[in-house]
């Protein structure tokens, strides 16, 4: 806390008032006690009472040092806002702190909701008016590119300390903002007279620690806050390199179809039972087994059975097929399937026998088997694949949630 360069009284309530020095171009000291603002080129004549208005919720306090991007500022003056006439706390309210340094002269450290953003007067003009640009209409101004953000009224609603003009409850400037987090350029007309301020988002406890502050900061949105999310971008970075190996996997699979074809055989059903011979060379990998019929507006049901060379049971499978097809009001429709596909494994390589038998079925159904060994089923990258792309989605989903808040008040306007 910087001592003050020398302390008055108040003329209307004797209380003691700090001066900082805030430099020549200081107008008014307002008196944190009662109100009163005063005149400093006439000897702190009072000109006028803020009365009645709540002090702003703040942990910043007059005379706190700090430094700013390497400068040290004192705070010298207080200026709380609101965007709605009348309110003096909330999301619509606001508190900038006016800021004085010997060497780099003033600036504003904005204390919005426990978010901190630091501005300082630019002489420097863009090539476009701000208040001419539509909602998220882009602007090049020294180097960066801003989007137009919005434009608002700024209402004070509560003044302490050292000021540079003389400043009413309920004054009003009109205000545009551009943003490029973590910068923003802003358009301020008041009283006929145009300024342009340029600010930038900072830290919050970074600020906090400078200034002696021992509160907790805030985490909170705001504007000029750039989206950050470190370990979801390098975990949905990691994600998507998996997902683009899984779908070269199914390609691969679709492409070549996977595993080697060890028997195809065709048969009639009313030829039941058959037993098809076939041998594996790699046990333990999955075996396929793909049946396909003719079968049409019927079903037929298949008791299927692997024997090993010992006529040992090794897998049974009771399958039914059964495809329908109509039509219905002029509209085609079709139920079911005419085939079916079965995997399982064998522990030993070797012959083995796949014995077909349709009970109780005589009438002439083409059947088709074909058994291929060392497949891999498209099941598992299908499965990896959309697992992968759902964690690879997690850090373009949040980015877009923040896109989403941050344009939210244009969502508003449109449903207006």
């Amino acid at each position: 806390m910087k001592k003050s360069v020398y302390a008055i009284s108040c003329p209307h309530c004797a209380g003691t008032l700090d001066v900082f020095g805030g430099g020549r171009q200081i107008t008014t000291l307002t008196c944190q006690y009662c109100g009163s603002v005063l005149d400093v080129e006439k000897e702190y004549k009072v000109l006028f009472q803020f009365k009645k208005v709540p002090i702003p919720r703040t942990p910043f306090r007059l005379g706190m040092q700090g430094k700013i991007n390497d400068i040290a500022f004192t705070i010298i003056g207080m200026v709380a806002y609101s965007s709605e006439k009348g309110v003096t706390h909330g999301e619509d309210a606001w508190v900038d702190f006016m800021l004085h340094s010997p060497t780099h002269g003033y600036a504003w450290l904005s204390d919005e909701n426990g978010q901190t953003v630091f501005s300082r007067r630019t002489r420097k003009l863009p090539s476009l008016n701000l208040s001419s640009l539509t909602e998220k209409e882009r602007l090049i101004f020294d180097g960066k590119t801003y989007q137009m953000y919005e434009r608002y009224r700024a209402y004070v609603t509560y003044v302490q300390g050292e000021l540079t003009w003389i400043a009413h409850r309920n004054d009003s400037t009109s205000v545009v903002d551009a943003i490029a987090p973590p910068y923003g350029l802003s358009y301020e007309r008041r009283e006929g007279e145009i300024e342009y301020s340029i600010s930038e988002y900072l830290d919050t406890k970074t600020v906090y620690e400078s200034f002696g502050i021992k509160a907790d900061a805030v985490e909170g949105f705001h504007a000029l806050k750039p989206f950050s999310a470190p370990k979801s971008k390098v975990f949905s970075m990691v994600s998507g390199a998996f997902t683009l190996i899984a779908l070269i996997m199914m390609m691969k699979l679709w492409i070549f179809n996977g595993g080697e074809i060890v028997q195809q055989y065709s048969f009639s059903a009313s030829a039941a039972p058959q037993s098809i011979p076939f041998h594996i060379d790699q046990p333990y990998h999955l075996v396929e087994l793909d049946i396909q019929t003719n079968v049409r507006n019927d079903w037929i049901y298949y008791d299927v059975e692997v024997l090993n060379a010992a006529q040992e049971s090794v897998y049974s499978l009771g399958k039914e097929i059964s495809y329908y097809y109509g039509s219905d009001g002029g509209e085609s429709w079709s139920e079911g399937s005419d085939g079916a596909t079965a995997y399982f494994k064998v522990k030993d390589s070797g012959d083995y026998l796949l014995k077909f038998n349709a009970p109780g079925y005589h009438r002439s159904v083409a059947t088709s088997v074909r058994i291929k060994e060392n497949v891999i089923r498209n099941t598992y990258f299908i499965a990896l694949f959309f697992i992968t792309l759902f964690a690879a989605l997690i850090y373009p989903i949040q980015y877009f949630l923040y896109q989403n808040r941050l344009w939210k008040h244009l969502q508003g306007d449109d449903d207006e």
